[in-house]
C-alpha cells in the first residue's frame, strides 16, 4: 500500500477539514473507524443510498485491531478504547487457535468478535468524534451525551450546506453518507486510504518506539514467506554433520525438520537466516512465539557458528556469501571472515539479539520458555 501524507483537494467537499480530523489524536479509534467506513463504502460500490450500520463499523474496527493488538502485541496507547473492548471480549490467541481459525483471516476474526460483542462503549462516541471537526461550535463541550446530541443535530441541520461526510438516522444506529463524499472517496480511494494508513502508522510508531516492522504488523496482514531457501541451507549443514536440537538435545534429521524463529516471527516479522534454528515440528509447536530462556543462548550461537563453518566448506564462495550476507548487515559484522570467529559472532548476537528479546518481553511476549 502506498502511503500519503495529505488527502487530495476538492472543490465539492472540504478536504481541508477532513485533513484536520487526525490532529492531536490520542486514541486509535478515529483511524480504525475511518478505515472501516472506506472498506464498507467500497463493498457498497460507494452508493449513498445504502446506510452504514454503526455496529458493523465497530466490528470492522475491532477486526482491524485484533492482529496488531493480540497477535503482534503492539501497544495502542495506555488510554486506547478499541483494545479495551477487544480485551473485554476475551478474544485471545488461544481462542483463535482452539477454533482452528487462521489468524490472518479477518472475516473469521470478525465473526468471532461478533459472537462475543454485546454492549460496547465505542458506538457511543466514535461516530460523533470523527465528524466533530466539521462543527467548530462544539469546541469546549465536555459531556459526551451533550456532544453527541449537538453533533447529531448539526450533521442533520448542515448536511446540505457544510456537507459533513455523514449524518445519523433517527435511531442513530446508522450513518447516512453524503453523496458528494461518496463520490470523493470513490474517485480518490487509494490516496485517501493511503493517507489514513500513513497517519495510523505515525500514531502506532509513537506508541511502539523501537519495535521493529510496525508497518508490516498493521495492514495488509503480512504473508508468511516461504522458508525454502533457509531449509535448503540447513539441509546442507545437517547432511554434512550430526546436529542436536538446542532445546531438546535430540538429533535432527536432515530430511525432516522444522525451523524455529529464535526471536519470534510475530515480533521481528522476517525469516532471516541468523534467527532460524532447526528443531522438530513438535518442539517448534511447543515453543510457538514464546521467548527462549537465556540458557539456550549459548547453544544457539554455537549452532549458528557451526553451521557457518560447515556451510562455508560445503558451498561455493558465491553461494555461501549470498546465503549468509544477512548476518553481515543485521548483526553488524565487518566481514564474511568475521562470521567464522566464534567470539566475534557471539558478541554480535549479544548486541543485536538481547535488545530484541527485551523489547519483545516488554511488549507482552512470554519470556523464559524452556522445554519441559
Amino acid at each position: 500500500m502506498v502511503l500519503y501524507s495529505e488527502p487530495p483537494d476538492s472543490d465539492r467537499v472540504s478536504a481541508a477539514t477532513l485533513a484536520r480530523i487526525f490532529d492531536d489524536v490520542r486514541n486509535s479509534y478515529k483511524f480504525l473507524f475511518f478505515i472501516a467506513i472506506l472498506d464498507r463504502l467500497e463493498a457498497n460500490l460507494f452508493d449513498p443510498a445504502l446506510p452504514l450500520s454503526t455496529r458493523e463499523l465497530i466490528l470492522e474496527m475491532l477486526s482491524l485491531a485484533w492482529s496488531p493488538h493480540v497477535y503482534f502485541r503492539l501497544s495502542f496507547g495506555s488510554q486506547d478504547q478499541v483494545t479495551r473492548e477487544l480485551d473485554k471480549s476475551a478474544l485471545s490467541r488461544s481462542i483463535i487457535q482452539e477454533s482452528a481459525i487462521n489468524p490472518w483471516d479477518r472475516a473469521a476474526i470478525r465473526a468471532q468478535i461478533a459472537s462475543r460483542l454485546t454492549d460496547n462503549q465505542l458506538d457511543r462516541f466514535v461516530p460523533y468524534r470523527l465528524v466533530r471537526p466539521f462543527f467548530p461550535e462544539t469546541r469546549g463541550m465536555k459531556k459526551d451525551h451533550e456532544v453527541n446530541q449537538r453533533v447529531a443535530e448539526l450533521c442533520e441541520e448542515y448536511f446540505v450546506s457544510r456537507k459533513p461526510p455523514y449524518m445519523f438516522d433517527r435511531s442513530r444506529s446508522k450513518l447516512i453518507m453524503h453523496p458528494a463524499w461518496c463520490a470523493y472517496f470513490r474517485e480518490n480511494l487509494a490516496v485517501v486510504r493511503g493517507w489514513v494508513w500513513w497517519n495510523f502508522l505515525q500514531y502506532m510508531q509513537r506508541c511502539n518506539p523501537n519495535v521493529p516492522a510496525i508497518s508490516l504488523k498493521l495492514s495488509p496482514l503480512p504473508a508468511r514467506e516461504s522458508l525454502d531457501k533457509q531449509s535448503k541451507f540447513w539441509s546442507t549443514v545437517l547432511a554434512a554433520q550430526p546436529f542436536a536440537c538446542i532445546y531438546s538435545g535430540a538429533p535432527i534429521d536432515s530430511r525432516a525438520f522444522a525451523l524455529d524463529h529464535f526471536v519470534p516471527w510475530s515480533f521481528v516479522v522476517h525469516n532471516q537466516l541468523w534467527n532460524l534454528i532447526p528443531t522438530s515440528a513438535t518442539v517448534n509447536s511447543k515453543k510457538s512465539d514464546r521467548l527462549p530462556a537465556r540458557d539456550y543462548f549459548e547453544k544457539f550461537v554455537s549452532a549458528q557458528h557451526g553451521a557457518l563453518l560447515v556451510s562455508q566448506q560445503q558451498m561455493t564462495e558465491k553461494v555461501w556469501e549470498d546465503s549468509v550476507k544477512c548476518f553481515i548487515g543485521d548483526l553488524s559484522m565487518p566481514s564474511f571472515g568475521a562470521l567464522l570467529d566464534r567470539d566475534r559472532l557471539q558478541k554480535a548476537y549479544q548486541t543485536s539479539v538481547f535488545p530484541l528479546l527485551q523489547l519483545a518481553e516488554a511488549n507482552g511476549f512470554e519470556p523464559n520458555w524452556t522445554l519441559s
